[in-house]
This record gives structure tokens, sequence and C-alpha cells, in this order.
């Protein structure tokens, strides 16, 4: 089954990409080991100046981009969406007539494109619309987070495809229902909440 849809951002949209990307941690991390092993206390102390980009870095979480530097959502990234909705609300062990757990990922086969582009108006969005910062308190320690965004009202356009001899088609009007209440992104607990309007 092949369903095309549209959908419109009714929350902000946040970033989930660490802007420190991988190999800037992993050098970091052996930066930090040879620091600890060759250099003396007050070396160490001098060699954690950080400049506020460093730290900027650090905290901030992107937005996936395409080549030519747009946001957009990741279908990986939509297609977990689903899957997640289909987990939360089905319970066949409870109700015979809903799809096993385990059935729900293979049953939503794809979702395209790769990079689903975002739109406002009718416009392609070429850069996030800004950043939001946040004092994040666990058990250990408070620290800062920041996020780029998208303001809500932005669109976009997606086909998925479902495995129908897997998931009855009563099942996937359901999950397609429910899903832009479990959202996509970072921080979807408050943001990257969406509707479909087509």
């Amino acid at each position: 089954m092949e369903i095309i849809k549209k959908g419109v951002f009714i929350t902000d949209f946040y970033g989930s990409v660490s802007a420190e990307g991988a190999e800037s941690v992993l050098k970091k991390w052996i930066d930090d080991k040879q620091s600890a092993a060759l250099l003396s206390w007050a070396e160490k102390v001098a060699k954690k100046g950080q400049t506020a980009f460093d730290t900027l870095t650090e905290i901030l979480s992107i937005l996936h981009r395409d080549d030519t530097g747009s946001p957009v959502i990741g279908n990986w990234m939509f297609r977990k969406c689903l899957i997640t909705t289909g987990e939360t609300i089905f319970n066949a062990l409870k109700d015979k007539s809903h799809p096993k757990r385990a059935l729900i990922p293979m049953g939503i086969t794809l979702v395209e494109p790769l990079l689903i582009n975002l739109t406002r108006k009718g416009k392609l969005i070429t850069n996030p619309e800004g950043v939001k910062t946040y004092t994040v308190t666990t058990k250990k320690a408070s620290f800062f987070k920041a996020y780029e965004f998208v303001k809500a009202g932005a669109e976009f356009e997606v086909k998925i495809y479902v495995d129908d001899e897997l998931l009855k088609e009563e099942h996937v009007n359901t999950l397609l229902e429910k899903c832009g209440s479990i959202g996509v992104g970072s921080f979807r607990e408050r943001f990257g909440k969406f509707k479909f309007i087509v």
C-alpha cells in the first residue's frame, strides 16, 4: 500500500544532530585522555580555556540538512515516529485484532523521500528560523542545551509504503491519525508535533 500525506507542524520542529560532529567528539576524547596522562595540573587548567563558540558547538543540536544546506526531516525519523506510534497504541495481548508489536516495524516498509523538505506557504525553507536554549537538570548535574528550530506552520509531504499483509487498513488509518501526537525530531515530548492536512 502506498500512501501520500501532506502535514503541517503545529509546534516548532527542533534539530537533533550534534553540532559537534562525531570526528570532533572523538578528537576531544583523545585530547582529554592525552591531557590527563601527560599534562601537569596547571597545564590542564590552562588547556580547558574555551571560547563561547566552542561551548555553543558542544551544546547545540542542529537540524538535518540536504546538500543545499536546507533543513529537512530524515525519512528514518519519520519512519521511527510511525513505528513508535504503532508500538504505543496497539496491544495485541489485550486486543487480538491489533497487530503484534514485532510486526509494526516490518509493516512500515519505507518512507520517501530520503530527505523530506520543509516549506512555508509553498516556498522551501532554506535556513533554520532560530535557536532556543534551555537549562536541563538531571540527578547528577544541570547544564545548558540549545536547539536550532523551524517555527510551527512548516509543511512537508511524505510517501509511506505499508505492507498490507502485516497491517490492516484500519490500523494504518489509526496510526496516521495518531502519529502527529508522538512527533518527530528532538525534544518530542514538547516539540515536533504535526497533523496531516491531506
